[in-house]
């Protein structure tokens, strides 16, 4: 049996992990100004984020139905019988819906779909781990068994100086209670429940590294086996912001002495900055409570 993997733009891959693991990619749609992009495809990141300095709107949509057939073909015209589609949390977009939908629509391509029920960094990790196993040798239904626990192992984080572009595209979530109250605060928000949540609110960029790096070294503290570190960040100037995390973040990890596997560093998709907007940081973590094989 030949068996494809598919990964959507909100899982947060890198071009490394893609190449690394023969992934195939679904993109979701990019809105600028009303003219739409299909990521990957027809705007590249660097273009995104050089394009919406100048534009006055962007936003996602997720592809149509029709177009999700479309790639479901196309990969059954490669010779796949199986495909293993996965993706980014089913309470954030109606994406999930619209692929189970899709997949009945194709004969021949036994296509079965997994909700990271996390986004960005966060659902990265999430995929990685399945991916890992799937290519180890595991079938479908082993890894929907080990699925809860593998989700329980992903911590994810990330910062933004401001709530409106949450807000305006309808995915501020369980972080509602924050919106006007962010004057000279720093909010860390995470994934609950597949929705976007509040971890805490404090003043000023120290307080906000020092928060950060405190969570993710407790998480790892109770799971620190297969541990992989992820940052991220959008626009440029965000960088610095990443880097100076992750330094502290390293530090103190060595103090724990634990070594990740993996230290993984990106930019994030255009997908994910249109709803948080391009001044963001991120730091997530994986670590397993007992090794998940």
């Amino acid at each position: 049996m030949s068996k494809a993997i598919m990964v959507d733009s909100g899982c947060a891959m890198t071009d490394k992990q893609i190449e690394d693991n023969n992934l195939e990619f679904m993109g979701m749609k990019i809105v600028i100004d009303d003219k739409t992009f299909t990521e990957n495809e027809d705007i590249k990141k660097d273009e995104f984020y050089k394009i919406i300095q100048s534009s006055e709107e962007f936003h996602t949509t997720h592809p149509s139905i029709g177009e999700i057939v479309e790639n479901y073909k196309k990969l059954k015209e490669k010779g796949y019988t199986e495909v293993i589609d996965i993706h980014f949390s089913s309470k954030m977009s109606g994406l999930i819906n619209t692929c189970h939908m899709a997949k009945e629509m194709i004969e021949g391509l036994n296509i079965k779909i997994i909700d990271t029920e996390n986004v960005s960094i966060g659902a990265n990790l999430v995929a990685i781990k399945c991916i890992e196993l799937i290519n180890s040798g595991k079938t479908y239904e082993e890894v929907l068994n080990l699925l809860p626990e593998i989700k329980k192992s992903s911590y994810m984080q990330f910062s933004v100086p401001t709530l409106k572009y949450l807000i305006k595209n309808g995915r501020i979530g369980k972080a509602q209670g924050l919106a006007g109250t962010l004057l000279n605060i720093k909010p860390i928000l995470g994934v609950e429940d597949g929705f976007i949540a509040p971890i805490a609110k404090v003043r000023g960029l120290k307080k906000m590294y020092n928060t950060m790096v405190n969570n993710a070294i407790e998480f790892i503290k109770k799971r620190p086996h297969n541990v992989k570190v992820y940052i991220t960040y959008g626009d440029e100037k965000n960088i610095e912001h990443m880097n100076t995390a992750f330094e502290m973040f390293n530090e103190e990890l060595k103090k724990i002495n634990i070594e990740p596997k993996e230290i993984i560093r990106g930019r994030l998709w255009p997908t994910i900055v249109c709803h948080s907007g391009p001044e963001v940081v991120g730091l997530a973590v994986y670590g397993e409570e007992k090794e998940i094989i």
